[in-house]
């Protein structure tokens, strides 16, 4: 339900899930990026070793009931206070060519890698 059909998964972000991760939490991940200021238009979504596929960020917000991010002098609307403890979306950047990947839990071991060349693993932003 979260994959848009139409989105392509080719030069999109990566946002990284450990295997098994129940989707409820993918749905939450996934609605704290498209808060955040800056978040991808195109995201591909990766649970353990999986490409489950790409959606995009007016798919999402229309799936998950989100409405566009409010500039200065928008409407303020209330929401409830504090944010979630059980998840953070983390970025990653390449430092050779500055492609990026985002995931939903930090270990060093498993850092995502560039896809585009042999850069290596990407470094945190």
């Amino acid at each position: 339900m979260l994959v848009d059909p139409r989105a392509q998964g080719e030069g999109a972000s990566w946002l990284l899930f450990p295997a098994g991760t129940a989707l409820n939490d993918v749905a939450e991940v996934l609605g704290r990026l498209l808060a955040a200021e800056e978040h991808p238009d195109r995201i591909l979504l990766v649970v353990g070793d999986e490409r489950v596929g790409a959606t995009s960020s007016g798919y999402l917000r229309t799936v998950l009931g989100m409405q566009p991010n409010r500039g200065p002098g928008d409407e303020v609307r209330a929401a409830a206070p504090g944010e979630s403890t059980r998840f953070s979306v983390i970025a990653f950047r390449c430092a050779v060519c500055g492609s990026s990947a985002y995931t939903a839990f930090y270990d060093d071991r498993f850092r995502p890698e560039c896809r585009t060349g042999d850069h290596g693993p990407m470094e945190l932003r």
